[in-house]
């Protein structure tokens, strides 16, 4: 039978990791509600965008641009996003496992993955992948700079002709209370989907299309639109990785945090 100093002990003990447990969970609902901030806004000018380009799309179908073209010849990228640090629950588990799903499912295909998050390439390097790109001290803060500077990296390569498609893997931000992963094809830029876009902006402008002048040609605002929008979705996908990420966190510390029986 334990003595009374061990059970006084066990008392503080818990005391005390309860403490740690509610304090992180606070700083975590704190970083919860700046990302949430954040990733309103960016879905704010997302969707911003999403009109003009159905507009200029509407007006002047059969554009073109190298962002919308395909390269066989180039291997396929997946760009996964984890946390860099733990105590988040199933949070990095759900996402890893996707991952694997998704190289299974594309196994003929050389696919490469870029980490953004210290877990997935903890996880993957260790098991014989090699990286492609690695950004592993970003630790959830939405670094608008740092993120852009990723997006374009990307863009970059894939302008080049080095990669045939980029694949984003993420978790998207439902609730506080519910995330879950998904995957979207980034780049090329499918134009079935833009012409969704068209019809679905066509549908709501009162039964007709409307006509617009554009100054300049529709083809150059075209041109300087579409890299503009696909680094809004490339932010807007950050952003809701890191919102994800702190949620699961505090509810992870919420249900971490031990409970002291009520005195009678």
């Amino acid at each position: 039978m334990a003595s009374l100093r061990q059970i006084r002990g066990r008392i503080r003990s818990i005391q005390s990791t309860q403490q740690i447990m509610r304090a992180m969970q606070l700083v975590s609902a704190s970083k919860l509600k700046r990302a949430q901030m954040r990733l309103l806004q960016a879905r704010a000018v997302l969707g911003f965008l999403d009109g003009l380009l159905a507009r200029v799309l509407a007006n002047t179908p059969g554009l073109k641009h190298p962002l919308c073209a395909t390269h066989p010849a180039g291997p396929d990228l997946l760009v996964l996003f984890t946390s860099d640090a733990g105590l988040c629950g199933s949070y990095n588990t759900h996402l890893i496992q996707m991952a694997e799903s998704f190289l299974r499912r594309d196994s003929a295909h050389a696919t490469e993955l870029v980490f953004i998050g210290r877990k997935a390439h903890r996880y993957f390097t260790r098991r014989g992948f090699t990286a492609a790109g690695a950004y592993l001290d970003l630790a959830g803060r939405p670094h608008p700079s740092r993120i852009s500077a990723i997006g374009r990296s990307l863009m970059e390569r894939f302008l080049e002709g080095k990669i045939g498609s980029i694949t984003l893997l993420y978790s998207e931000f439902v609730s506080t209370a519910l995330n879950r992963p998904v995957t979207r094809r980034w780049l090329p830029i499918d134009p079935l989907a833009r012409e969704r876009v068209h019809a679905l902006t066509r549908s709501h402008a009162n039964g007709f299309a409307e006509d617009y002048i554009f100054e300049p040609s529709p083809q150059r605002i075209f041109e300087d639109l579409l890299p503009r929008w696909a680094l809004a979705t490339f932010q807007r996908v950050a952003l809701e990785a890191f919102t994800s990420e702190h949620s699961a966190r505090m509810i992870a510390m919420k249900n971490a945090t031990p409970t002291m029986p009520r005195k009678s």
